[in-house]
């Protein structure tokens, strides 16, 4: 009988936490899969300071603070036309987004930093994209792809000789196989990435190698090297002191206590890894998100101390054995109704945080349509200087860059947005819009404005956010476009958009 309850216990108890776990997990912006570890490399740019706190935040795992500061980063030397610190950046901004779980946008920052590494000749940036990108098709279980990438990557590192980088190419094939259940080629894989870690002291690839030995270890049942290895992984994270390790590194001895059944330790390390989760929740979650957070985590904890508890107290006492059937039968029925009004009690605290949400929401947009009529009547003050013949070459002469960066902060998402915008924009660039109208190519509205934005030298994702609009429709644009042009005159848009402005 004292199996039956526990049985009972182990198995619907656990069950209900998991997806309570599950659920706050899902909004936990860094991940504790204990995947690649990749180096964010180093800047030397006008920017440096900023790429400095950004490293900085990404190693504590800040990651919403890193965004920011490698956003900024990015403009500055932007502006000053350095194509190699826009790669470097562009591949760290790719990681950021990555770990805050924004998989395509990370993709379109290493394609787009792949571009010009391959361009300036950058062979270790173009290896770092490889096992990036190879990384993010791992994940997207498209495992041809991404031995594809990472075999190009492992190859690079070895050319170059660059250990630290073949260690993360290694370990990252170790997870491919790992993903793909093939255990023995990954083991073979995280072995080879922590010798490279070994011979070159790289002490958070030794953490991120020593943890994913413990998972494989701990799947085949080697009990005593899934343990050896997951806290070598704990010690050398804790001297680290970085949060996104040593919260992985209490969670993968929690999961191996209890995949050996271990039920007291584990509790005690996933405790230790919800501590350090909630560091890295307050960190990277707006205000009110985090607070639901870190209260449903207190909320498992509690559930789970309480399980564990009782299944003690009545293993230990064997008075209750007297009346266990009638005490099973009350038991089951209490415990549905508690779900039931844990349910109702759940769906109700739901209801007022979504209340709540939305209460801010209409807050912010006030905010934002405050901002947009002071915004309107700056534009009205500076269409009417444009409406006036006498001051058109005034103005003319008067466009710089400052003017062309006010003209990028504008939306254009109804057609009185379109014609102020046109107006702005054909003081800046007159011959423009005659120059496609001399062309004789019969464009769509919708075709001139991406040409617009194209001349401003905006990417996809910029058109996008100013036109309102998803990305791909931008792209099926571009398409359509490039249909339309002559193939005899024009191979691209970009060749058509050079005929405009030359």
């Amino acid at each position: 009988m004292p199996y039956i309850w526990s049985s009972y216990k182990k198995t619907h108890m656990r069950f209900y936490v998991r997806i309570i776990l599950f659920l706050m997990l899902f909004f936990i912006s860094c991940k504790t899969d204990t995947n690649e570890n990749i180096d964010l490399p180093d800047t030397t740019t006008p920017g440096i300071s900023l790429t400095d706190l950004g490293n900085e935040q990404w190693r504590m795992g800040n990651y919403q603070e890193a965004l920011k500061y490698f956003t900024e980063a990015y403009k500055q030397v932007k502006q000053n036309g350095d194509e190699e610190q826009m790669a470097t950046l562009l591949n760290n901004l790719g990681l950021v987004h990555w770990r805050l779980e924004d998989n395509d946008a990370a993709m379109e920052c290493y394609n787009e930093a792949a571009q010009l590494a391959e361009k300036l000749k950058l062979p270790r940036l173009l290896g770092l994209t490889y096992t990036n990108r190879a990384l993010i098709l791992k994940e997207k279980r498209k495992f041809d792809q991404a031995f594809e990438f990472n075999n190009k990557a492992i190859a690079i590192s070895i050319e170059l000789k660059e250990p630290r980088d073949l260690a993360i190419a290694y370990n990252n094939q170790g997870q491919i196989y790992r993903y793909n259940d093939q255990l023995d080629p990954a083991l073979k894989y995280y072995k080879l990435s922590l010798d490279e870690c070994l011979q070159n002291e790289y002490r958070e690839g030794m953490a991120t190698a020593y943890q994913n030995l413990s998972t494989v270890y701990a799947l085949k049942g080697d009990k005593e090297q899934a343990f050896y290895n997951a806290r070598k992984g704990l010690a050398i994270s804790l001297k680290l002191n970085s949060k996104v390790r040593t919260s992985e590194a209490y969670y993968e001895l929690s999961r191996n206590h209890e995949r050996f059944n271990r039920p007291d330790s584990a509790l005690y390390y996933l405790k230790k890894h919800y501590e350090w989760e909630s560091e890295i929740l307050e960190s990277n979650q707006k205000e009110i998100l985090s607070r639901y957070q870190a209260g449903m985590g207190v909320k498992v904890k509690n559930l789970r101390i309480e399980n564990l508890q009782h299944e003690r107290a009545i293993a230990a006492n064997r008075l209750w054995f007297i009346g266990i059937g009638i005490f099973i039968v009350l038991l089951f029925v209490a415990f549905f109704i508690y779900r039931y009004l844990y349910k109702l009690k759940f769906k109700r605290q739901q209801l007022e945080k979504d209340l709540y949400n939305t209460q801010k929401i209409i807050e912010v947009k006030e905010v934002e349509l405050k901002t947009y009529i002071l915004d309107l009547s700056k534009k009205n003050s500076i269409i009417n200087r444009l409406q006036d013949e006498n001051s058109k070459e005034v103005i003319r002469e008067e466009a710089t860059e400052e003017e062309v960066a006010r003209l990028l902060e504008q939306k254009i998402l109804t057609d009185e947005d379109w014609e102020k915008f046109k107006v702005r924009f054909n003081s800046i660039y007159p011959d423009f819009f005659s120059r496609i109208k001399d062309s004789k190519i019969n464009l769509t509205e919708a075709e001139i404005r991406i040409m617009v934005l194209m001349r401003l030298e905006l990417n996809g994702k910029d058109m996008a956010n100013i036109l309102g609009i998803s990305p791909q429709s931008v792209r099926v644009c571009k398409m359509r476009l490039k249909k339309k042009l002559p193939k005899e005159c024009y191979e691209s848009v970009e060749e058509f958009l050079q005929y405009l402005i030359n």
